[in-house]
């Protein structure tokens, strides 16, 4: 994955810029637990992290940029997830099985994306289905190294094709959690993915 910020000249604490990413992201991450999205604010995020509101707006310069920069490292977490539970598999079926529940299990145990989907659903389903967003653009980058790695051969047009439907797929579950089980739904999709329709024959 492409690191969120690149690490720039050494600061005179002796921290990187990055550390101050990741510092900011983390205030932002809390503070959106304590307020939600709407009440977010850059000053806020500030305050928290215990920096200067211009060293927050030099990084980050505005609050969509902030909250796509912080919802764009939770779903590498989700990403990462998927690929060690898929790599513990040898057969496609069962690491996608595994990838699926993963990122399932992920998201019943985040507390933040649990809050929005409570409180804020609106502000939670703009930022994470937007076609050309970082949440799809990073699910589809991660699900088609999943794939690749199964299927070595396949033409990469339909490798990405394929990618940007399961993507769809999962954000679409995460966001909207079906009553049953992860295992239950992780293993109903993973044969379809792999097996496709019945025959109608």
């Amino acid at each position: 994955m492409v690191p969120l910020v690149e690490p720039r000249a050494r600061s005179s604490s002796g921290g990187t810029s990055r550390d101050t990413a990741t510092r900011i992201l983390d205030a932002t991450l809390a503070t959106m637990a304590d307020h939600g999205v709407a009440r977010l604010s850059l000053e806020d995020v500030a305050k928290r992290a215990r920096l200067s509101r211009q060293t927050v707006y030099r990084y980050f310069p505005s609050k969509g940029v902030l909250l796509e920069a912080t919802v764009l490292r939770e779903e590498q977490v989700f990403i990462a997830n998927m690929i060690a539970a898929a790599g513990r598999h040898k057969d496609l079926e069962p690491a996608l099985r595994a990838a699926i529940e993963a990122a399932l299990r992920t998201g019943q145990a985040h507390a933040l994306l649990n809050r929005l989907l409570a409180t804020e659903p609106n502000a939670l389903v703009a930022l994470v289905t937007t076609d050309r967003g970082p949440v799809l653009s990073a699910a589809r980058q991660g699900l088609e190294e999943i794939l690749a790695g199964w299927l070595p051969r396949a033409p990469k047009a339909r490798l990405g094709m394929a990618a940007d439907a399961v993507a769809r797929l999962l954000v679409s579950y995460v966001v909207n959690p079906p009553a049953d089980p992860p295992a239950q739904v992780s293993a109903r999709l993973a044969q379809l993915l792999v097996h496709g329709l019945p025959s109608a024959n």
